[in-house]
């Protein structure tokens, strides 16, 4: 997950503290754009502020949803699990487990250990 390109693709895992800090930028980008459309109005800026204003704010919740999906798959979830943060009561232990939830050691059908393979050499890591 080195580029920004990844952040909209939801193939891969993530470890607690990349999606903490992603997510915390998601959230900061989107609530900045809406923050911009609030003060700036689109009175002041005209209906054309409304296309890049969505297009960001269409992206931002993409990246939000994909970086979701990553950490589900690190804690060995289908990415639909996702739709369960919608589920009242249920979402709040999900997003604690999101949040503080030790990832599965080692490799796992959705990939290699995004903590492993931050710390072994790639041609180490496939032959064990």
């Amino acid at each position: 997950m080195e580029t920004f390109l990844d952040l909209f693709s939801t193939e891969g895992r993530a470890n607690r503290s990349w999606y903490f800090w992603h997510i915390l930028l998601d959230d900061v980008v989107m609530l900045t754009m809406l923050v911009l459309l609030a003060v700036l109005g689109v009175g002041l800026l005209g209906p054309i502020a409304l296309v890049p204003a969505v297009g960001v704010l269409a992206g931002g919740f993409w990246a939000g949803v994909c970086i979701t999906v990553k950490r589900l798959h690190d804690l060995d979830r289908p990415g639909w699990h996702w739709w369960l943060l919608g589920v009242p009561i249920y979402n709040i232990y999900l997003g604690l487990m999101l949040l503080f939830g030790k990832g599965t050691d080692g490799p796992n059908h959705y990939g290699r250990d995004p903590l492993r393979a931050a710390t072994v050499p790639t041609s180490q890591y496939l032959e064990s």
